[in-house]
């Protein structure tokens, strides 16, 4: 299991009897050091207060789980539109919208969630087509943003 995946199992719970889904975590270096972010959720937005109490905590349980060996700063961020959907969860907040599907072999294709399965998604294309692709088969998917 690698650190993204432990920091998740440890504190996804824990995220949510706060009020909050963990929706993503990166941990990214750069020139200024590594970064490790924490992607909140509410139905009702997410405030710079709501980042303070879910910074707060974590800052204490990361201490207490001690799995990073680097320094790091710790962020925590509500979700953009730009960024990748990644659960299931995401995919049915975001049913009703237009997404971008980018495969791992193929070229991508726009359409709408229909249904999540354990290993697949059923996806409704523009042409009135269902179209169901393994998860596996799936590179990226993101909301596409139409102006």
């Amino acid at each position: 299991m690698d650190l993204l995946e432990k920091l998740r199992t440890a504190l996804e719970g824990e995220i949510e009897n706060l009020g909050y889904e963990l929706v993503d975590l990166e941990f990214v270096g750069g020139k200024d050091g590594h970064r490790l972010i924490f992607y909140i959720y509410k139905e009702e937005g997410i405030t710079i207060d709501d980042c303070e109490r879910v910074s707060g905590f974590l800052d204490e349980r990361l201490d207490e789980l001690d799995l990073i060996k680097n320094s790091y700063y710790l962020e925590v961020s509500s979700q953009d539109l730009s960024r990748p959907l990644k659960t299931d969860r995401d995919l049915i907040r975001n049913k009703d919208e237009l997404l971008k599907i980018k495969l791992k072999n193929g070229d991508p294709i726009l359409a709408k969630v229909k249904d999540i399965k354990e290993n697949s998604i059923v996806f409704a294309q523009k042409d009135g087509e269902d179209i169901e692709i393994d998860k596996k088969d799936i590179k990226e998917i993101k909301i596409e943003i139409v102006f």
